[in-house]
């Protein structure tokens, strides 16, 4: 083995691979040791190390001493631990163009397109009785000529309270499924033919329009999709793409949404590797944990999500007055 190698001199870096995220101790010019962590980016003439979604570190691989394989994302305590109120809040970016807080809840208005930017996050304490609450999520939704309707987390107070006011469920309940993202990801490297970018493109978005036809406008569509950084778009397939996904970052959760794949190209498992990709790059923004979610009607996305790892967290669902 050539002397310059990584690892040549019994580190075990001679086992690393380029997007494998590793722990390494290297020697300091005056003797000292330094430890870091991250993104093996290229081995050879120099190491080079991605450290965060920013930063980069470059060292002479004759200088490492110590070397081990880490998991592909930080760890973390069980992510059901985490209460249904923080990880709606921590959703609630993903989906969001206009927006005012009432209290602790979130008037949202999107032109009509997608439950989730047209409705109040009724998650917390409004700051005023539920009555004057309710009333202030159909004035708002007069104003922006949208249905009145709020989110609220199966079980919660706000759903108990609205529900004594004659507010009723409009469509079925959604899960929210969790997992730790280092489970998620396990040790294979992002999939070298699925492309993710923080680019909101035009391809991605005739892909978005084959997926869910609809008619808002591009303006409300790109405030919703891609006005809420930091998010990425996992897409496969060239010209025309067959496959995308969109993942967002908020703290440590990573939100995976708007997953298809045309229907000539499933069961490839082409929605999987798009969320994995898309899991290495939240990996690298700090993300720990994944959610999704899907109706709790439907059993077989459910069922595939369970295999991949997620577990139910909590449901939400959508109430709107009589």
């Amino acid at each position: 083995m050539d002397g310059d190698h990584p690892g040549s001199s019994g580190s075990g870096l001679d086992r690393a691979r380029p997007g494998q995220r590793w722990v390494i101790r290297a020697r300091l010019p005056d003797g000292s040791a330094t430890d870091l962590i991250g993104w093996i980016e290229a081995l050879a003439p120099t190491l080079r190390v991605r450290v965060d979604a920013t930063s980069t570190v470059t060292i002479d691989p004759r200088s490492v001493v110590l070397a081990r394989r880490a998991p592909a994302a930080p760890g973390g305590p069980d992510p059901r631990r985490v209460p249904a109120e923080e990880l709606e809040r921590h959703a609630l970016p993903g989906w969001l163009a206009e927006h005012e807080p009432l209290g602790e809840w979130v008037l949202r208005a999107g032109g009509g397109f997608t439950g989730r930017a047209n409705s109040c996050l009724a998650v917390g304490d409004p700051g005023r009785p539920i009555a004057q609450s309710a009333a202030a999520i159909r004035e708002w939704s007069a104003a922006h000529g949208i249905e009145p309707r709020a989110q609220v987390i199966v079980g919660s107070d706000p759903d108990r309270e609205l529900t004594t006011l004659g507010w009723s469920e409009t469509y079925v309940a959604t899960d929210v499924m969790v997992t730790r993202l280092a489970d998620f990801l396990g040790s294979e490297p992002p999939a070298a033919d699925v492309r993710v970018t923080e680019e909101f493109e035009p391809a991605w978005l005739a892909a978005y329009h084959r997926s869910r036809p609809n008619d808002a406008h591009p303006a409300v569509l790109r405030a919703i999709l891609a006005g809420n950084p930091p998010r990425a778009f996992a897409s496969a397939g060239e010209p025309e793409l067959t496959a995308i996904a969109r993942g967002h970052v908020s703290g440590a959760w990573l939100g995976l949404a708007s997953i298809w794949t045309a229907p000539e190209h499933r069961r490839r498992g082409l929605a999987t590797a798009m969320m994995r990709s898309l899991g290495h790059w939240a990996a690298r923004r700090g993300a720990r944990y994944a959610y999704l979610q899907v109706a709790a009607a439907n059993s077989g996305a459910i069922q595939a999500y369970e295999r991949l790892g997620f577990r139910r967290h909590h449901s939400y669902r959508y109430l709107t007055p009589a």
